[in-house]
């Protein structure tokens, strides 16, 4: 038997004013217990949803959203440890969760409600920024509102917004060398003199010269980057990621994950092909797979593309992340240090979040997986506690 989802308005008010925590009337009262009582479907659908509501409804501070948006955000935070009846009936718990999630998000907490959100400074998500170090030494700041033209040689550097240009002139004959650094909390987009476009995560750098010439395309990088490399069959496009391996292209588009604290780098393909070495070991990758470098390199097949690319999409992805994955991702993109006090369980989390979210609202959805957190030092540490 399948839910019933013949809600008139006398229902959905009732609905809502369950979850506002607002008295029913008598009419109200029996109206919603007739509901119940026509299916044990829906009786299944009402008591799942209830026990839900304490977990996942944190996101106080999303009213306003679109409906998907709304469904989205309120069910894919963590992976299910059973396969709940919400989703074999997605249509009914769908409606449900709506009316509850309106009325949740709008209605008044009381003293013991209160979260992680209302005891400290709420942190802004990162944005576009960076800082451009010039052959000489000089710098440039670089952010989201910036529109400017820099000479360097024969060189024009272009910048609109959060994206960088650089335009060589065909004659060039003095190269230099520039940095691009995003800090923590900062990300941008750069496009190098051969028209190769590079994203670069927060807390990374990319090196390049400001014109190609000779025999290669080579360009430095540490962080995180995607390229989609101009293809140009007489000069190999190669990168040499942070002093440990090298990625040799002619034209694609992968991504790579060379973080100081990360235990290997990750190469990623999209498209095209990509060879990956270290110490006299390499492999090619095909669309999809993925180089793990450490001591050697192996290759990974069936990655989950999605996810790969989550942050240069503006998206958190957490889909089987362990806790203190998740943790490096808020640290890089929040600019906070994070501590870990007491037996904190290793939780594994599941689900997407945008990352033009405030930390506050994230932390609150977070904690829909039992993991507790405060923040100190004025939002500049974050504690995690079990």
């Amino acid at each position: 038997m399948q839910p019933d989802l013949s809600f008139n308005e006398q229902l959905r008010e009732a609905l809502r004013k369950h979850w506002a925590g607002q008295p029913l009337s008598e009419n109200e009262q029996a109206l919603l217990d007739e509901w119940l009582a026509a299916s044990p479907d829906n009786r299944a659908v009402w008591e799942e949803l209830n026990d839900e509501m304490a977990l996942e409804l944190q996101f106080r501070e999303w009213n306003g959203y679109d409906r998907e948006t709304v469904w989205r955000k309120t069910t894919a935070l963590r992976r299910p440890a059973k396969t709940y009846r919400l989703y074999r009936w997605a249509a009914a718990a769908a409606a449900i969760l709506l009316i509850a999630a309106a009325a949740y998000l709008l209605r008044p907490k009381s003293p013991d409600q209160q979260t992680v959100a209302q005891t400290v400074t709420d942190v802004a998500p990162g944005g576009s920024k960076a800082v451009l170090v010039l052959a000489d030494g000089s710098t440039v700041t670089l952010d989201s509102a910036g529109n400017q033209v820099i000479r360097q040689g024969s060189t024009a550097i272009r910048q609109q917004a959060g994206q960088l240009r650089y335009e060589a002139a065909d004659d060039a004959s003095e190269i230099s060398y520039n940095t691009l650094k995003t800090p923590r909390g900062g990300q941008f987009r750069i496009t190098l003199p051969d028209g190769t476009g590079v994203w670069l995560n927060a807390e990374s750098s990319l090196r390049f010269p400001t014109a190609f010439r000779g025999k290669e395309r080579l360009v430095e990088v540490s962080g995180e980057a995607y390229f989609e490399v101009a293809k140009d069959a007489a000069l190999p496009f190669r990168v040499n990621v942070a002093n440990r391996a090298t990625i040799e292209v002619l034209g694609t588009n992968f991504n790579v994950n060379a973080y100081e604290d990360e235990s290997e780098i990750a190469a990623t393909l999209l498209s095209g092909a990509v060879k990956v070495g270290t110490g006299g070991r390499s492999a090619l990758l095909k669309p999809g797979q993925q180089a793990r470098v450490n001591t050697g390199v192996s290759v990974m097949n069936g990655v989950d593309i999605e996810k790969v690319m989550a942050w240069k999409n503006g998206v958190f992805n957490f889909k089987d992340a362990k806790l203190k994955e998740v943790m490096k991702q808020l640290s890089r993109w929040y600019d906070i240090e994070v501590e870990y006090r007491g037996n904190v369980p290793d939780t594994e989390f599941w689900g997407k979040m945008g990352r033009n979210l405030t930390l506050l609202q994230v932390l609150n959805g977070l904690e829909a997986t039992g993991i507790h957190f405060k923040l100190e030092d004025n939002g500049k540490k974050l504690v995690v506690l079990p």
